[in-house]
């Protein structure tokens, strides 16, 4: 069974003179009009409205060529062609331009900000998230281990066993670069760092690893089948300054939805095939960085990978429906931005568990037996602030006590394992215990 079906062509349905006829004369029909809106609504490819019921007198041919002409007439034409030089199109019907809104409302979220109703422990989400991207971005590429031994490499920092592992923690720690490198300028040289770090110890030819590819050996398969040529490697060159001067061109008068534009940049990546190995990787973490660079700073707690991994073949088949359909990017737009939505709103459930559960810690809190308020308030800051420190000087200021007040209320909370004492230069600090949140779950019932 093949992968895909691939489209008629529109040349091939209207040669025919009474089927033109047919359709410039019936085209407006209400009943053919909400075929065509609603195949439109989810993009769907001739793979699948094949299969779509038709109003009765009408061709499954017929309905596709009005879908084709009303595609065509609101097509935008992308910053870059194909390896024979035609160019990509694109169109951000109705139910995408809803999607992308929903994505902006997400990311202007305020839920890790300073406040009381912040998200605790913040930097862990943030951890847990880069991990599960690393990971998940691995696997995709072929990693053969399981998510929790993943995690508990990289969790313990120990030497990788396999080159499986050893992927992991390039992709984890490629990641964290990429964050700290949001406000870089694109260039050949940074692409092929990126790549240097994903790959590192886990080609065949170590030496391919940072350097674009120098032969024409290089084919993608799925499933045995073929399902990709990339371009000459002699133009490879012309089509990585082609892709940093778009990247790093945001020309107001042609201007692109970030969201959409780093789309764009993951499939022209993955396109290109610049790398003998490890494409996929560059280009996911590309696009993390694009949206990181314009200050889409809350995707640092999407794990995008996570649910292309649930489906690999949808992620392969929005390659395959751009490239036999005309060049019609659409199909990989919409293909991400449902990617982007699902992982927004699995890190908003898992925001949403966690302030609840906070708001239920909290309430145990209060009716801990043995603790006064003061040592109640810093407990509550703790829980939203789990990497503060703690002194008798602070505690006494912020409370106005005496020093041996604070002392006894800090002691005290380390002595019922709350809180946990260290010795920095002369003075002894407090922070918060490795099973603080436990004890507190477990007073909670949570």
């Amino acid at each position: 069974m093949p992968i895909i079906v691939a489209p008629p062509q529109l040349s091939t349905i209207l040669k025919n003179p009474e089927t033109l006829q047919k359709i410039l004369r019936t085209g407006a029909a209400l009943e053919l009009q909400d075929v065509i809106h609603k195949a439109n609504e989810d993009y769907l490819p001739w793979h699948q409205f094949r299969y779509v019921p038709m109003p009765q007198g009408f061709s499954h041919e017929e309905g596709w060529a009005l879908i084709t002409l009303g595609r065509h007439a609101n097509f935008k034409t992308a910053s870059f062609v194909d390896k024979n030089g035609r160019p990509f199109s694109y169109w951000i019907p109705d139910s995408l331009q809803k999607d992308l809104h929903n994505v902006d409302v997400w990311a202007g979220g305020n839920f890790v900000t300073d406040t009381a109703n912040a998200l605790p422990e913040r930097e862990q989400f943030v951890i847990r998230s880069l991990m599960d991207e690393a990971i998940a971005s691995s696997q995709l590429e072929g990693a053969a281990t399981t998510t929790q031994k993943a995690k508990e490499l990289l969790h313990t920092g120990r030497t990788p066993r396999d080159r499986s592992e050893q992927m992991i923690l390039n992709n984890w720690e490629t990641m964290q670069f990429i964050r700290e490198k949001r406000k870089a300028v694109l260039t050949k040289e940074f692409i092929t760092e990126i790549h240097q770090r994903m790959t590192e110890a886990t080609l065949d030819h170590p030496e391919d690893a940072g350097q674009f590819r120098t032969r024409n050996d290089i084919v993608v398969e799925y499933q045995g089948e073929t399902v990709h040529v990339p371009p000459d490697f002699t133009t490879l060159s012309g089509r990585m300054d082609a892709f940093c001067e778009f990247t790093n061109n945001d020309d107001e008068k042609k201007w692109i939805h970030p969201v959409i534009k780093a789309a764009m940049l993951h499939f022209w990546l993955a396109y290109d095939h610049p790398f003998h190995d490890g494409n996929g990787r560059t280009a996911r973490a590309l696009m993390y960085w694009y949206l990181l660079s314009r200050d889409y700073l809350l995707f640092e707690y999407l794990a995008i990978s996570r649910y292309i991994q649930r489906a690999p073949g949808q992620y392969v088949r929005a390659y395959l429906h751009t490239e036999t359909d005309e060049n019609d990017l659409t199909y990989f737009l919409f293909y991400n931005l449902k990617a982007i939505t699902q992982a927004c709103d699995e890190a908003q459930s898992y925001i949403h568990r966690k302030q609840k559960e906070l708001t239920s810690l909290s309430a145990a809190l209060r009716k801990c037996p043995g603790l006064n308020l003061r040592q109640r308030s810093l407990l509550t800051h703790a829980m939203q602030h789990p990497h503060e420190t703690y002194t008798f000087d602070t505690h006494r200021n912020a409370h106005g006590i005496v020093y041996q007040t604070s002392r006894n209320d800090l002691l005290d909370l380390a002595e019922k394992g709350f809180l946990k004492k260290e010795k920095r230069g002369k003075e002894f600090v407090f922070v918060q215990a490795d099973k603080m949140m436990d004890k507190l779950r477990s007073r909670a019932g949570t």
